[in-house]
């Protein structure tokens, strides 16, 4: 009887262990899924290159929106890539939830609820507001923004678009000096949602 509990219990540690090299794997293999759906240098314009951004375009009310409460993000892959000097700057994020059709309405409720902002851009405070963009519905469901800062010494305008395509939510933001290309962004958007299998 004893020995039959220990093989019971070897058996049981066995079969956890597995379990959880199992899980482990298929996160890292959903992450690597997602960082080959994210959009690369290749969808740059000549002379942009992939690097952290000098501006933090998600301030204020922006600032925790990939965080809703009542859902657990379970992956989450961020690229960032600007143009010539330090503008134009564009940051994508893929990430995927435990049930990530409540995680983008709820996403979506936060943001058109914001409407103000403010922070730091180059070391100047700047306020700004937030209004809704038109732009063409992206994947399943999508909502867009325009979002205006003004400084004493700067005028910066950021695009933002927050798109949920199956089980991920894609968003692309898109910031420059004093206001963004649409039609460049526009593309962004298209391309890094098709992206998303």
């Amino acid at each position: 009887m004893i020995r039959r509990r220990g093989i019971s219990m070897v058996a049981t540690a066995v079969l956890l262990s597995v379990v959880c090299v199992s899980a482990a794997s298929a996160s890292t293999s959903a992450t690597a899924v997602l960082k080959s759906e994210a959009l690369s240098i290749a969808q740059m314009p000549k002379g942009w290159t992939a690097q952290q951004p000098t501006y933090n375009l998600r301030m204020g009310c922006l600032s925790q929106l990939l965080e809703p409460k009542g859902v657990t993000r379970t992956h989450l892959v961020e690229v960032h890539y600007q143009g010539k000097g330090d503008v134009p700057q564009l940051i994508e994020t893929l990430t995927t939830y435990n049930n990530t059709p409540l995680a983008y309405r709820k996403i979506a409720a936060a943001s058109a609820s914001c409407k103000r902002v403010s922070g730091t851009l180059k070391g100047y405070p700047v306020t700004g507001t937030v209004r809704t963009l038109a732009l063409a519905r992206q994947g399943n469901e999508s909502v867009a923004y325009l979002i205006a800062m003004a400084g004493q010494h700067l005028r910066f305008q950021a695009d933002y678009v927050i798109a949920r395509k199956g089980n991920v939510v894609v968003t692309v933001i898109e910031g420059n000096v004093p206001t963004v290309n649409l039609t460049q962004f526009r593309n962004f958007v298209s391309t890094a949602v098709a992206r998303v299998k």
